[in-house]
Formats: structure tokens, sequence, C-alpha cells
């Protein structure tokens, strides 16, 4: 089993919600509700299987994403970890199925019903 999936096997049990792991240190004050974020990002969960990745800005034809940070427009994981970054941090962030997709999953991009998923994301800038 890969580090990442007996680190979201462990949060699935032990607490619903969010964890998050810094990978790399960023600089600056942290967004606020209502901003606009923009981060790079590579989820991982495919298939219930978190080596696999299902979706990433790096990919070819892919770009940054933008949101608004704080009022519900991503995963509530998104939501609370994303907040408590700065510009040019990157983290691991795991979530727990209510922080992800919950029961409905995210059948487009190979997320099952009620999945954890783990994302690495990079903010880019904050406005």
């Amino acid at each position: 089993m890969t580090y990442v999936a007996m680190a979201c096997a462990k949060l699935s049990v032990v607490a619903m919600g969010v964890d998050k792991e810094i990978l790399k240190g960023g600089k600056g004050s942290k967004p606020k509700k209502g901003q606009n974020v923009t981060v790079h990002c590579t989820g991982f969960g495919k298939n219930g299987d978190l080596s696999k990745k299902f979706w990433s800005t790096k990919d070819a034809g892919q770009e940054a994403f933008t949101f608004q940070i704080g009022l519900g427009s991503v995963i509530k994981g998104w939501d609370e970890g994303v907040m408590d970054m700065q510009v040019g941090e990157v983290t691991r962030l795991q979530c727990s199925p209510d922080y992800a997709y919950g029961p409905s999953g995210f059948p487009a991009w190979g997320i099952n019903p009620n999945s954890c998923l783990v994302f690495e994301i990079e903010v880019l800038s904050v406005d």
C-alpha cells in the first residue's frame, strides 16, 4: 500500500474532514472568504485507487484553476484546506468522503461514491 493510500485509509477511520500535509512552505497572508484563489492541482483516487490520478491542471491542455474560496463553489475539503494556505505553498490535502464528493461521487472523473480523495495543491495567487 502506498503512503497516500495508508494516510487516507487512516483518515477515513480516525476522523472525517480534511488533513493537511505541507510539502513546501509559502509566503504572505492566507486567503480570505470570497477572494479568488488560483491553484495548480492534481487529484488522486480514480476508481477508489489513491495512486491513480483523475485530474491535473498540469496535464496537456489544462490550465491553472481559479475559484472563490469559502463560498461552496468547490468541495468542502478545498474550501477549508486552501483557506489555510499561503501563495507558493504546496500541500497534500486528504479529504474524507464528506469533504469530497460524498455519496454521489463524480462519475465523469471516475470518482466512486463515498471516496476518500487526495489532492496536491499549489497556491499560485490570491486576488
